[in-house]
């Protein structure tokens, strides 16, 4: 059965062998977990929303658009929406590029790129071109998952499913505040440190032993690049 905030804390305390720093065990733990959100892809803190995009918007309709309070970055291919029931799937560029795309009255289309500015508060998100119509845009992407509130007495069980490592991280923090020569080892990148703990459970997250290996080519420049369905009648491209 998982552990609670509170375990985990009290765990941690008894193996560094310092009671006493519960509180300062319950920042540590709510820091790791902030952490692993910003420094890596993890399926667990995807999060799904809509953005409305308009024609004639601000900036003739390319945005900005405002995205979440708790976005941090975009998933791989998840800015999509449809037209007609036919799926579009936008590529991500970067602000330079949007910045060299041509944007003037009386030019709309259907989009196909996007970008954002993590500059702005909210977050900015920006398409191109400017948008013929108004569209819904379902968007994935990871995001800051809420702090848990006095972790030292908390029965909330953290969103990160290996509990080894937030032990492990948690009690080899507290070993260096403590000045304990230990610190070091369960810190570190051997089997039994925090560091080593990680990788090998980041290493199975992305296992692809069971499926086929594809290579993801910029659809910008390979391919159709805008839509993710073959030439038809409807779309386009046969005779």
């Amino acid at each position: 059965m998982p552990m609670s905030a509170q375990q985990i804390v009290q765990h941690a305390t008894q193996i560094a062998r310092v009671p006493g720093y519960t509180v300062q065990a319950g920042r540590i733990l709510n820091q790791v977990l902030v952490e692993l959100t910003q420094e890596y892809d993890i399926a667990v803190a995807l999060h799904t929303s809509t953005v409305t995009v308009t024609a004639g918007g601000a900036g003739n309709g390319t945005g900005p658009y405002s995205l979440p309070d708790d976005y941090l970055r975009m998933a791989s291919h998840e800015a999509t929406y449809l037209i007609n029931a036919i799926p579009y799937v936008l590529t991500q560029i970067t602000l330079a590029q949007f910045d060299a795309l041509i944007n003037q009255t009386g030019l709309s289309a259907y989009p196909y790129n996007f970008t954002t500015d993590v500059s702005t508060t909210p977050v900015s998100f920006f398409v191109y071109p400017p948008p013929l119509v108004q569209i819904d845009i379902k968007i994935r992407y990871y995001g800051i998952l809420p702090e848990i509130q006095q972790p030292e007495t908390s029965a909330v069980v953290p969103w990160f499913p290996n509990q080894n490592y937030l032990v492990n991280r948690v009690a080899g923090e507290l070993m260096r505040i403590a000045g304990d020569p230990r610190a070091e080892s369960f810190l570190g990148d051997g089997p039994s440190g925090a560091v080593g703990i990680l990788r090998r459970w980041l290493n199975l997250q992305g296992d692809k032993e069971d499926a086929a290996a594809v290579v993801d080519l910029d659809r910008r420049y390979f391919g159709a690049g805008r839509f993710s369905f073959p030439p038809s009648r409807l779309t386009g491209g046969l005779p």
